[in-house]
C-alpha cells in the first residue's frame, strides 16, 4: 500500500468517525479502539511491503 493510499484510507476514517462523534458520543471509546487497531494492522503491513 502506498503512502498517498493510506493517508486517504486514514482521512476517510478520520471523517466518518469525527461525523459519528458528533451524532453520539458516547460510542467514541469503541471507535477509537478500532481505529487504533486498523492504524496497527495498516502500519504492520505497510512495513511488510517496503
Amino acid at each position: 500500500m502506498n503512502t498517498e493510499t493510506y493517508r486517504e484510507i486514514m482521512g476517510i476514517i478520520a471523517i466518518i468517525i469525527g461525523v459519528i462523534f458528533i451524532i453520539d458520543p458516547a460510542i467514541v471509546a469503541y471507535l477509537l479502539g478500532i481505529v487504533l487497531i486498523a492504524y496497527g494492522i495498516m502500519e504492520l503491513i505497510n512495513r511488510g511491503m517496503g
